[in-house]
């Protein structure tokens, strides 16, 4: 049996490494690569970071238009309402003459009604804005009772009470 050897050549003995040249080729592409990896999680973390300011600032609104749902602007032109970690203040002007209301079927309501522009800021901590905004509501107050039915007027009741 005869074994064959196998034989190198000069020239593929002297490719068997990296060369230096090859290594910093190599490390620069790497680094192109991480400084556009890193650029796109910034952007990302930037994005999340917008996107949470911006949940908050809707869930202040929401609470804030909660906390004005139980406002009557006729009654309560302006006022502050504190609620912890932030403040609900408000101003409001009638954008419409106070006028009675329409009973029903026929008649004046015993309420009058002003349809006002309301605008409120909610402020956190050390008075900062975390919103403003400007609401339309309508505004009530009772100025007259209720009269009691005449029982005369009732058939069978004025028979019933003598």
């Amino acid at each position: 049996m005869i074994a064959i050897a196998p034989t190198f050549s000069q020239s593929a003995g002297a490719e068997a490494g990296f060369t230096l040249l090859e290594g910093l080729v190599a490390i620069a592409l790497l680094a192109g690569t991480m400084f556009a990896i890193f650029t796109l999680v910034g952007g990302v973390l930037s994005s999340a970071n917008s996107v949470g300011r911006s949940n908050e600032t809707a869930q202040v609104t929401l609470n804030a238009l909660e906390v004005m749902s139980a406002v009557n602007p006729m009654l309560q032109q302006t006022g502050r309402i504190d609620l912890g970690p932030y403040a609900v203040s408000w101003k409001s002007e009638a954008t419409t003459p106070v006028s009675d209301g329409v009973g029903y079927p026929v008649g004046v309501s015993l309420y009058q009604l002003a349809v006002y522009n309301t605008s409120v800021r909610v402020e956190g901590p050390g008075a900062a804005l975390l919103a403003a905004f400007d609401l339309r509501q309508v505004g009530f107050r009772r100025v007259r009772d209720p009269t009691p039915p005449l029982r005369e007027t009732l058939p069978g009741i004025a028979a019933r009470s003598r």
